[in-house]
């Protein structure tokens, strides 16, 4: 009996280590189990945070790019620098055609010279009138396209500020603003053709391309020889027509993007804009986005 005893004792000892391993298992699963949960619930929340803020740079980028285009339609409103060039393009033929017929005049004809003079300075009280109609063509075209521009900010301002306990995004900032042209565009005229002494001196002085539609080129002062080298005729970039097709304002690469030479007339716009961020979780990446958007104007038109 003592043996069955010692037996049945032995037995319900075991039973009970049994149960207090399997309860300590137990608890020590649920543990691991409740840590790993943790671990995925953080390592979401900062994967959303990371990815809100590749959401946010995009969604940047396409905002500055509309801001860029919203500018850049503006300034050839119109056509209206694709029709001032072609105008001092047109006007400075005119003045050395008339400075031709004053001096044949004088040679053959000295009894009509005074008429050929007064043709003569008529052509070049226009060139003066161009030229300031061009400045202030450069004031308008600039001031209507950074009103464009701030109106479209304006818009995409509202749209921003966003608060969540894993993200944090302020409303963008206006980091400036340029007016340029695109790089290799010559402008939108055609070499004037009729006046061979003209278009000589033209390749002489390195005014035109001589590949492909031989076109003035971007941001010229095409000075005439001699007694007209005073008067101003500056031409402009712009893109020609192609086959009587008109280029559309369209976003263009950052890298495409320059400066213009002086008060030239610009067709091309460039916007900066921040966007202050910030993530709530995980490892602290606040900071100001940064994006730059770049387009260019409307092409000029089909010379008439």
């Amino acid at each position: 009996m003592s043996v069955l005893n010692n037996i049945q004792r032995n037995s319900k000892i075991r039973s009970r280590c049994n149960r207090r391993q399997l309860r300590q298992s137990s608890g020590s699963v649920l543990i691991l189990a409740m840590v790993v949960i943790g671990l995925l619930a953080v390592s979401l929340l900062i994967g959303y945070s990371y990815g809100g803020l590749f959401f946010e740079h995009n969604r940047l980028q396409a905002s500055a790019n509309e801001m860029a285009l919203a500018a850049a339609r503006k300034l050839n409103d119109k056509d209206r620098i694709g029709q001032m060039n072609n105008m001092i393009a047109r006007n400075r033929q005119i003045v050395f055609s008339g400075r031709q017929q004053l001096d044949e005049c004088k040679e053959k004809y000295p009894g009509i010279a005074w008429l050929a003079e007064d043709l003569l300075d008529e052509s070049r009280d226009s060139a003066k009138t161009l030229e300031a109609q061009r400045k202030q063509l450069s004031i308008v075209a600039k001031k209507e396209a950074r009103l464009a521009m701030e109106k479209k900010f304006e818009e995409i301002n509202k749209t921003y500020a966003m608060y969540l306990p894993w993200m944090k995004v302020e409303e963008p900032l206006l980091a400036g603003w340029q007016c340029g042209r695109v790089v290799n565009t010559e402008s939108n005229v055609e070499v004037l053709k009729n006046i061979p002494e003209l278009e000589s001196f033209d390749l002489e002085q390195n005014y035109a391309s001589t590949a492909g539609m031989k076109l003035y080129k971007h941001d010229i002062d095409a000075k005439l020889p001699s007694d007209d080298s005073d008067l101003t005729f500056k031409i402009s970039a712009l893109s020609a027509p192609v086959m009587k097709t008109v280029a559309p304002a369209r976003i263009i690469l950052n890298a495409n993007y320059d400066t213009v030479i002086g008060d030239n007339l610009p067709s091309a716009c460039r916007v900066k804009v921040w966007l202050p961020v910030g993530t709530g979780l995980g490892p602290n990446a606040s900071s100001k986005m940064s994006c730059i958007g770049a387009a260019s104007a409307t092409g000029g038109s089909t010379q008439q």
